[in-house]
């Protein structure tokens, strides 16, 4: 024990080794504050890397999201409208024409038909695929989110080829009297059955289209939530200025008309139960707890 003491006593009083130490120490902290520096440099990096790639995708996503919001605007709406009530117009001519009196004269029914072509969509969306499967590290919904904007705009296009197909052939191919164009456009039954692939195409480009618009509205929402939970997350823990996480606004009342009814998509979400939080879990272990205390009821 006395041998320790007086080594000690030995290093405490040499002045080379005191320096020794201390420079050893200040080493230390010097490349310990410097691997500090670069880890904070190489993660403020990373985190504006992702909020950047973040504002891309709601870039994008608002982009698709519009096209096919002025798809519907411009094309559909109107085009099914007058669908619509043409099929209503043939229905209320049908029903004269049976309780007409025998012998009475028949009138025709006269139709025009709405026989223009629809554009293709071509849109961005690969480059949004990219950015959420490659970029980002989302959680399974939002990345379903994004293979159900994809499916929809391919299913979206096929429709709509085949509708245009449909129309080429009927102008480009023999010519047809009315009845049998309002036939296969109405998707009238006559004997024999019913040629309901115009109509059907045409009610399939409708829902599709619905599909692209409300899976575009969810992406960019998950899209803005996922952005600020990382901005969020590492706000305190970088001193420098982060990069703000953009939001698409759907409120305007014009946007609003063109959305489609949310009841329609509950059934795929339900698909994907949100995960409980540590809350709700230690309030879920307490109930099984207090409830397994409850003494048993007597018969």
């Amino acid at each position: 024990m006395s041998q320790l003491t007086s080594l000690w006593h030995y290093l405490n009083s040499s002045q080379n080794v005191s320096t020794a130490i201390v420079g050893v120490a200040a080493s230390f902290a010097g490349a310990w504050g410097a691997q500090v520096a670069i880890f904070r440099r190489d993660q403020r990096r990373e985190i504006v890397a992702t909020l950047r790639a973040v504002n891309a995708a709601q870039a994008l996503c608002f982009s698709i999201g519009n096209s096919f919001m002025s798809l519907k605007k411009q094309h559909l709406i109107g085009m099914l409208a007058r669908f619509r009530e043409m099929e209503k117009q043939f229905a209320d001519f049908i029903e004269k024409r049976q309780a007409a009196k025998e012998g009475e004269q028949q009138e025709k029914f006269l139709f025009q038909a709405d026989l223009h072509s629809l554009p293709i969509s071509k849109v961005p969306m690969d480059r949004l695929e990219t950015i959420a499967f490659e970029k980002l590290t989302l959680d399974t919904k939002t990345l379903s989110l994004a293979i159900a904007v994809s499916t929809a705009i391919d299913a979206l296009n096929t429709s709509m080829a085949a509708r245009n197909d449909m129309i080429t052939k009927w102008y480009e191919g023999p010519a047809r009297p009315d009845d049998e164009i309002l036939i296969r456009y109405l998707g009238i039954p006559f004997e024999g059955g019913a040629d309901e692939k115009y109509k059907q195409t045409l009610f399939a480009i409708e829902s599709y289209c619905n599909d692209c618009i409300h899976f575009c509205k969810e992406l960019a929402e998950a899209l803005t939530k996922h952005g600020q939970e990382v901005r969020r997350k590492y706000r305190h823990h970088i001193l420098w200025r982060l990069p703000k996480v953009a939001k698409a606004d759907y409120s305007a009342p014009e946007v609003q008309a063109l959305l489609p009814d949310p009841k329609d998509y509950e059934q795929w979400h339900k698909g994907f139960a949100s995960e409980p939080t540590e809350w709700q879990k230690c309030k879920a272990f307490f109930s099984r707890k207090k409830k397994d205390a409850r003494p048993s009821e007597k018969p």
